[in-house]
């Protein structure tokens, strides 16, 4: 499947706005602490988790490398991509479903920003006790994917505790 195709197929996925290609990818920063850009053949930007299984079952179909990004603010260099691959980005997926205060318990996309989670559980008296100096711009995703501690990791633990 060519580079043309597969887009197609995503942006048939994923609708208007769902596939970046060409130097809408190639001018994208790669991360916050590295100077080069993005070298992907596409940014495939889903709004939900039932775009983001179709898209990666399209690339599976197809044999192609996926690559996911959250907020591209972490250390572990876990969003490299190559010229070939495809970026998953979760910048769409950026919605608080719900918050249960009764079990106190949030419903978030991927792409949430983390200070957006701990406002949001601070509205409703509740904490989200992670927090990092890249609270704007660091996705719960990406905290999650990489199991942050953060500034207050000694008193409440990691992210996944």
């Amino acid at each position: 499947m060519t580079t043309q195709d597969i887009t197609h197929v995503l942006a048939g996925i994923t609708g208007p706005g769902g596939v970046l290609t060409g130097e809408d990818v190639s001018s994208r920063p790669a991360g916050i602490w590295r100077s080069d850009t993005i070298a992907a053949k596409a940014i495939v930007r889903p709004r939900d988790t039932a775009e983001v299984a179709a898209a990666l079952k399209a690339c599976n179909d197809a044999g192609q490398s996926v690559i996911a990004q959250g907020g591209l603010t972490g250390l572990v260099q876990s969003a490299i991509t190559k010229p070939r691959d495809v970026m998953l980005s979760l910048e769409r997926m950026n919605r608080v479903e719900g918050v249960d205060r009764i079990n106190r318990t949030m419903t978030v996309q991927a792409g949430v920003p983390l200070q957006v989670v701990q406002e949001t559980a601070d509205e409703h008296g509740l904490l989200y006790p992670l927090d990092l100096g890249a609270r704007g711009s660091c996705t719960v995703g990406g905290n999650i994917s990489t199991n942050a501690g953060g500034n207050r990791v000694i008193r409440y633990g990691m992210t996944r505790d």
